[in-house]
């Protein structure tokens, strides 16, 4: 498997950290909490507590779930 180079990384980093920006404001919109959201997706509050953390690394299928369920979407365009 090819290994990723430094641009590839940040580019991945960068959407990892636009997911969690677009979390902090979802949250904030309809005045939830961590302990909210947890209950709304049915996992502990650890676990939510991981979407924000340094170095998280979120499936697609998690993103798509966690954003469906705030009442978001995703949306995939060529640069």
């Amino acid at each position: 498997m090819k290994r990723w180079d430094d641009v590839e990384k940040y580019v991945a980093e960068d959407y990892v950290i636009a997911f969690q920006e677009t979390l902090r404001t979802a949250l904030q919109e309809k005045g939830m909490s961590h302990a909210d959201l947890a209950d709304l997706l049915g996992v502990s509050r650890s676990r939510v507590s991981q979407l924000f953390m340094d170095g998280t690394n979120p499936s697609i299928r998690y993103v798509g779930l966690v954003l469906f369920r705030l009442g978001y979407s995703m949306e995939f365009k060529k640069d």
